[in-house]
């Protein structure tokens, strides 16, 4: 395996763990250098993300019953309940009970019967893999896991990622959606051990043969995934991630998609946000970005790459 400083035009760690953003720090130390949640290093990073004053911010707007927004039965909505607990999963935010109840309003007002997570109410119309995948990481890291409702949210995304128009969107004319598979893909890697059988990883090893698979077009159809948005969205970096996270990262069509990647970074071994949310921004576009390159740091991990 190739060594990250072959990779990487410069090492970009030193600048990553700089205390200026203390939710980078703590990522960067957590996922690419393998540091435990208990780790001194780890712990100080943490209690300097609890005083951010966007996190401050957040937490003053949550209603008393746990909801966001005007409306508790429209979590999904930029500025609802998902939006601002995405955001606190991205700034690194430690479980408490305003995560907790937070959590529990978005299933509470979101989740339909079969398990998946709609996009409107509780309506099965509104689930797509986006929505249900999606969501999925930010309860396992709010300590959701356990909670039946979430066990049920993740039996019905590998259910429904079975059946053979699974990645059929209709808000993309009703074609087979990459994103969709990214999604998906994410939901699944956080899957607890005692759910995984034959089942999930044949779904699994069918999301990433679609993503292997793809005869892409960065100058057209698929252009956006070149566009790195802060949060990370579904793009190329969180495509290549989710494809070593599940075991692929050693396929030989992996390669001109890294290749692609990894030109992508400047001469100090950087990558530049190209979106932010119009709410609550975490950065600036079009320069380097902590944020991107802690994403492109975990994709190269993803497939092997070490670190230490």
């Amino acid at each position: 395996m190739e060594e990250p400083q072959n990779l990487l035009r410069h090492n970009p760690l030193p600048w990553l763990l700089e205390d200026e953003n203390p939710s980078v720090r703590y990522w960067t130390l957590v996922d690419i250098l393998d540091r435990p949640k208990d780790d001194p290093e780890v712990l100080k990073t943490r209690s300097e993300i609890a005083k951010l004053s966007l996190v401050k911010e957040l937490f003053d707007l949550q209603h008393r019953d746990g909801h966001w927004g005007e409306d508790e039965s429209k979590a999904l909505t930029a500025r609802g309940t998902v939006g601002v607990l995405m955001h606190l999963f991205e700034l690194g935010v430690a479980p408490d009970g305003r995560t907790h109840t937070g959590c529990d309003s978005l299933l509470r007002n979101s989740q339909n019967e079969n398990g998946g997570i709609s996009m409107v109410k509780t309506r099965r119309s509104g689930i797509v893999p986006c929505t249900t995948g999606g969501t999925l990481p930010m309860l396992v890291h709010f300590n959701m896991d356990k909670d039946p409702r979430v066990v049920s949210a993740f039996s019905f995304l590998e259910a429904d990622m079975s059946s053979e128009d699974a990645l059929d969107c209709g808000r993309y004319e009703h074609r087979d959606c990459l994103w969709g598979a990214i999604a998906a893909l994410t939901g699944l890697a956080v899957l607890p051990q005692d759910m995984r059988s034959p089942s999930s990883t044949l779904v699994i090893n069918q999301l990433c043969e679609e993503l292997l698979r793809t005869d892409y077009d960065f100058d057209g159809e698929h252009k956006r995934w070149l566009t790195f948005r802060v949060p990370q969205g579904w793009d190329l970096l969180s495509a290549i991630q989710m494809i070593g996270v599940h075991g692929f990262g050693v396929d030989p069509r992996l390669k001109p998609l890294l290749d692609l990647a990894l030109s992508l970074q400047d001469e100090q071994g950087r990558w530049k946000c190209g979106s932010v949310t119009q709410n609550w921004p975490l950065d600036r576009r079009n320069r380097p970005s902590k944020w991107v390159t802690l994403y492109a740091l975990r994709a190269l991990k993803a497939i092997g790459y070490e670190f230490l």
